[in-house]
């Protein structure tokens, strides 16, 4: 897990209350001991003139309950410092719509458009935006990869999606799932199908949108 995974994960948060939490119980426990080491034990006996702070930074205790809270406030600071998450959804096709399917005489497949809208990815060169398809009735295991799709300056996006094949061609009243997804390319490599989109680790989805086709030409 990178830096930057480890930050915007809730983990990191948690990480850094229970810091936060040690480093206030060892604070507590150095103060304890101070008031212990300065206060006089008996009326006839002058307190310590030894500066409390001097007094503090020999204790172990102390430093350390420090040190956490140090690490506490870096953990807090840096996640306030990350730049938002990237965001993607589809607004084209909507969920239950039926969509119309243009075939391609030479393998059979048949294309569509998908468009939505995104955030934080046209400014990350180290992202891409995919479209994955997944037959859902009748039913076939695994999600078809599409091509990256056209993100621009202002979080719009486009691509065409393909589905079907001369074995199998798109026919009227078939269902498909679509889903949005943002990764890196790495590591969708030149894969073009996955039996999970999580194998593809994306940093961002959208909500599935499932459709039917309605028209064929």
């Amino acid at each position: 897990m990178s830096v930057e995974n480890f930050l915007r994960d809730p983990v990191s948060l948690i990480a850094a209350l229970g810091t936060l939490v040690a480093a206030i119980a060892s604070l507590i426990k150095a103060i304890s001991k101070l008031r212990e080491q300065t206060l006089p034990s008996s009326p006839e006996q002058k307190p310590s003139r030894s500066s409390a702070l001097a007094i503090l930074l020999k204790m172990p205790v102390f430093v350390v309950g420090v040190l956490l809270a140090l690490i506490s406030v870096g953990i807090f600071t840096a996640r306030g410092l990350l730049p938002p998450p990237p965001r993607v959804a589809i607004t084209s096709p909507a969920s239950g719509q039926q969509i119309e399917i243009r075939i391609f005489a030479e393998t059979g497949s048949g294309s569509f458009t998908v468009s939505g809208t995104s955030s934080e990815v046209f400014t990350n060169p180290d992202l891409r935006l995919y479209v994955l398809i997944h037959p859902a009735d009748p039913f076939a295991t695994g999600w078809w990869i599409q091509q990256p799709a056209t993100v621009d300056r202002n979080g719009q996006w486009t691509t065409v999606a393909w589905y079907g094949a001369k074995e199998f061609p798109p026919q009227a009243g078939n269902q498909i799932d679509i889903l949005a997804v943002v990764a890196d390319p790495a590591q969708v490599g030149s894969r073009v199908q996955t039996g999970d989109p999580k194998d593809i680790h994306p940093v961002a989805q959208s909500d599935i949108v499932r459709v039917r086709i309605g028209a064929i030409k």
